[in-house]
């Protein structure tokens, strides 16, 4: 079947998204523009050979290890050929770089090959944006060779500005000039792109809710960075637990871990999860996968209430949050009103900063519950819960539980009469773990451990925020990979069996017309969506919009699409909606008509057999 492309657009077909444009534009360059029979090589090839030697960084991989470990993914191997020539295109490209291995005096025959990811010529940006409440936002920013080896690091402190374009191009302009620096006086030098990290729900660059952050919803913060930076580079924008459960997919031992597992992590100011499906990070229809800490959950708080009622109603009068009080999303009884340091802290009566003394309080008075070792089995027993509805849901075959170094650096199994409240914290945990997970889901967890595995953020060696911006630079490596291994949503070039099957007997003026029917129909699913005044909810003014103008129909169909295009639009079509005084959604909007638009020119949307 012959695609029916608008005209003039023949030879523009975009098949990338555009956070993944500039990847695009490195895996061009190392592929070869017309290859002899002996350079032709796939890009899957390219991206399953950077995988194993990402999953080795920064000690590489000899060729007869690549040899037994790279293969498509069906359980089959690269020939020794088609090894060599992603190679041999790789190392051209500085992508890895080649070390002979000295095998000592006497040894006869050529010395192994050892390949090691990445050159001094090739670097990635990790960007962690430190974001707590009633306190000034921070960036801590790195420069990291492909293997996540530190290069430079720099920290910057945010103004006051709460606005996201604003603390965008300041962050923009911070980055932009640590790439210089790197880069001063190496043409050839270049970066894979930035990653930046940042606590809350994000999607696809966009900043969906961020209860500390006080940006608006959707905020476009990636995109602006991009902008701001004036480079052709990907920008791509995660979550920080996800991050955290990125960065366990890249242990040296992930071949010998099950390919479904899970990251918990207890901050002071609420509870994330990072969700592991199939081996790769699962961030759900808009990236709200993995938010525990908003589950709601109902748990006795204990009776009697502390006995310190007066310093209480002291403490919450100045700004003390106890267990009753709503969540920083202003909903009831989520677990981040229970299970978070600062919750323990302030239904005690004590600020933030006294938790680690309170941990160390005992668990008991005689035989009896101290106010300590109540409130902090308490606040366990809601973590217990909200991580059995997650092995329930998602079944991983590993969990890793990260707490605050006082939760997590307690010793457990003592006498109940010798316990912290710590401890109690833990034991709550494990006790409803145990009483209230169904079947195996929870030995699949602990993987046969008596225990869930826990590690201490302070005390991890991945943690702090020069690790956090790290595992935001293995963002970047791990999306580059899952573009060359067309894993990720960008679109494939699509085989004539899997093009939409169309109407037998139509010719190309009807077959053209049908298709921009198929399209219309999607367009106005996308708009009413987008419609919180029910603008289309007339007909006549959705048949003036679509069937005498047709101007959004022009945008998709033409390559000019970009957000400005749409907003002067807009402007034009519906100057009452707040679709005009909101960046984030006009860029949201912006992006599924670009997602549509490469639908359409690819030949996927197209009319379907009767």
């Amino acid at each position: 079947m012959q695609l029916l492309l608008p005209a003039g657009e023949e030879s523009w077909w975009p098949m990338v998204t555009s956070e993944h444009e500039g990847f695009e534009q490195h895996l061009q360059k190392v592929l070869p523009d017309k290859p002899k029979p002996s350079e032709k090589v796939s890009q899957q090839v390219l991206g399953a050979v950077l995988q194993e030697l990402a999953i080795a960084a920064p000690d590489g991989r000899l060729r007869n290890e690549l040899l037994r470990r790279v293969g498509p993914g069906d359980g089959s191997k690269y020939s020794a050929a088609t090894l060599s020539k992603a190679l041999a295109a790789l190392e051209k490209a500085h992508l890895i770089t080649k070390r002979a291995v000295y095998s000592g005096p006497g040894a006869g025959g050529r010395p192994p090959e050892r390949y090691l990811l990445g050159s001094n010529l090739w670097a990635m940006v990790g960007v962690h944006i430190s974001i707590s409440q009633n306190q000034q936002h921070t960036v801590t920013c790195t420069i990291r060779d492909l293997s996540a080896q530190l290069i430079q690091s720099r920290n910057m402190r945010l103004t006051e500005d709460t606005e996201s374009a604003q603390i965008a191009l300041q962050i923009g302009d911070f980055v932009k000039q640590m790439i210089g620096q790197w880069q001063a006086g190496r043409t050839e030098a270049r970066i894979l792109g930035v990653g930046i990290e940042v606590p809350g729900h994000v999607h696809r660059g966009l900043v969906m809710e961020a209860p500390h952050s006080g940006w608006q919803h959707a905020a476009p913060l990636a995109i602006d960075i991009g902008e701001a930076l004036d480079h052709e580079l990907s920008v791509v924008l995660d979550n920080d637990v996800n991050l955290i459960a990125l960065r366990e997919m890249y242990r040296r031992d992930r071949r010998s871990r099950p390919q479904d597992g899970a990251v918990v992590a207890v901050f002071d100011e609420g509870v994330g999860a990072g969700l592991v499906v199939g081996g790769r990070v699962y961030r759900g229809h808009r990236g709200g996968a993995g938010e525990p800490g908003h589950n709601p959950v109902f748990v006795d708080a204990g009776e009697p209430r502390l006995p310190r009622a007066a310093a209480v109603e002291s403490a919450t009068a100045g700004g003390y949050p106890t267990f009753a009080d709503p969540c920083n999303c202003k909903k009831l009884s989520h677990i981040d009103c229970y299970a978070i340091p600062q919750r323990i802290a302030g239904e005690l009566g004590y600020p933030l900063a006294e938790f680690a003394r309170l941990a160390g309080e005992p668990a008991y008075d005689g035989v009896n519950l101290t106010p300590a070792g109540r409130a902090f089995w308490t606040a366990g027993s809601a973590l217990g819960h909200g991580i059995v509805s997650l092995i329930h849901a998602q079944n991983p075959g590993w969990l890793l539980l990260l707490l605050p170094r006082a939760l997590a650096d307690v010793e457990l199994g003592t006498e109940w009469y010798k316990q912290t409240a710590a401890a109690m914290y833990r034991q709550a945990i494990e006790t409803v773990v145990d009483e209230e997970a169904f079947s195996s889901a929870a030995s699949d967890a602990r993987r046969g451990a008596p225990r869930l595995e826990v590690r201490s953020t302070a005390g991890d060696p991945d943690g702090g925020p020069e690790k956090a911006a790290r595992n935001a630079a293995i963002r970047v490596l791990d999306d580059f990979i899952a573009h060359a291994l067309k894993q990720d949503e960008c679109i494939p070039e699509q085989p004539d069996d899997l093009i939409p099957s169309v109407p037998a007997g139509l010719d190309e003026r009807q077959l053209a017309k049908e298709r921009q029917l198929a399209l219309t129909k999607e367009l106005r699913e996308i708009l009413k969506y987008h419609d919180p005044e029910q603008l289309l909810g007339s007909d006549p003014l959705a048949d003036q919009y679509f069937t005498e103008e047709h101007a959004l129909l022009r945008l998709v169909m033409d390559q000019t699409l970009n957000k400005k295009a749409v907003q002067d639009l807009w402007h034009e079509a519906f100057r009452p909606s707040r679709l005009l005084g909101d960046q984030g959604k006009l860029s949201e909007f912006t992006r599924e008509l670009e997602t549509l638009q490469r639908r359409w020119i690819s030949g996927r949307i197209a009319p379907v057999g009767r």
